[in-house]
């Protein structure tokens, strides 16, 4: 085995809205990188990805364009898509004659069997010689360490960039699924709506996210926070600064955090004919995984409005890559819970 590792890596992909990362068995988590790339635009050149394509998003000149291959857990751009990911796969693999052996992917619970078939070509396109597939939720879970073999009732919501899901597991099974495009984007994109709207002010994606890292909150604070956001006045084209408190931008992502919470309620309804599983559930709580679960006042926002226990591990972003990487450990034991 180790000799072949010399000339193979078995490797796992978290590829999301926003960042797309890679786990390397023996090595850990390797990349962790915007899911971006900047391109020339008469050649269509890919010029940067990931790090480097960010610093130039929002900040380039007419001859480069930057744009994002997934939307909303999906490939948008297959092209880009893969220029993206084989650029990232390159970064592991410069040190190894061969390439891939082995290849885990987690994908979104709502995929379909076009997107998932281009994601098998992708793998096939990198060189991969066996590809795994596996639910976003079930590696989180792997993950989190939740034993999925066991005859008891667990719940994940993964509240990623792109989508938002909420699946139901038990005895390596699916109990109960859904999966939603409403997520931490969807956050970024009403709070620069909102500025356009009430202050005629256009702000970048950056600085939206910022506001919603800095001041954003699911629950009331015990001392609500301002900040000073700068962006372009649409009426004089010129710079322009604008005081902003966190109550507001708690107003303005409430809706979707509503939305999220009533999916959770329309998942646990579906398992009435399965009473013993919810009963599980309530005693074990929920994991929240995902970028939003590091959002002030999201656990106390999602107890209050379900009632049931809400548990946020030491680094939300990161579970789904680990428990992927789990999995190369032992490709046997985890057989069953992969995507046919």
């Amino acid at each position: 085995m180790s000799f072949l590792n010399n000339f193979y890596r078995d490797v796992a992909i978290d590829f999301g809205t926003s960042n797309t990362l890679v786990y390397v068995r023996g090595l850990g988590i390797v990349v962790n990188e915007p899911s971006i790339i900047a391109r020339a635009t008469k050649t269509g050149k890919t010029l940067a990805i990931g790090e480097e394509a960010l610093i130039w998003h929002e900040k380039i000149h007419p001859g480069i364009n930057t744009l994002r291959p997934f939307m909303h857990g999906t490939i948008a751009d297959y092209q880009a898509t893969q220029e993206l990911l084989k650029g990232f796969i390159k970064k592991t693999t410069k040190q190894f004659l061969q390439g891939i052996r082995r290849l885990v992917i987690s994908i979104p619970y709502c995929i379909t069997e076009v997107e998932k078939r281009a994601v098998l070509d992708f793998a096939d396109q990198v060189g991969a010689k066996k590809v795994y597939l596996v639910y976003d939720s079930i590696a989180a879970a792997i993950g989190l360490g939740i034993n999925l073999t066991e005859p008891m009732g667990h719940m994940v919501v993964d509240i990623g960039g792109g989508t938002t899901e909420i699946i139901v597991m038990s005895l390596n099974g699916i109990a109960s699924g859904e999966s939603m495009k409403v997520a931490g984007t969807d956050f970024t994109e009403m709070i620069i709506r909102y500025f356009r709207k009430e202050f005629n002010l256009v702000i970048s994606e950056r600085c939206a996210e910022d506001i919603k890292l800095q001041i954003g909150s699911a629950t009331k604070l015990e001392k609500e926070k301002t900040m000073i956001v700068r962006g372009i006045d649409l009426a004089s084209s010129l710079p322009l600064e604008q005081e902003i408190d966190s109550v507001t931008i708690r107003e303005i992502i409430t809706p979707s955090l509503n939305q999220i919470i009533a999916t959770i309620r329309k998942c646990l309804e579906a398992l009435i004919i399965k009473p013993e599983i919810s009963v599980d559930i309530l005693d074990n709580g929920l994991f929240l995984v995902g970028g939003v679960a590091l959002m002030n006042g999201i656990q106390k926002k999602f107890y209050d409005d379900t009632k049931i226990p809400v548990h946020i591990c030491e680094d939300p972003t990161t579970v789904v890559v680990r428990g992927a990487g789990e999995i190369l450990e032992d490709i046997k034991k985890y057989k069953p819970l992969f995507v046919n």
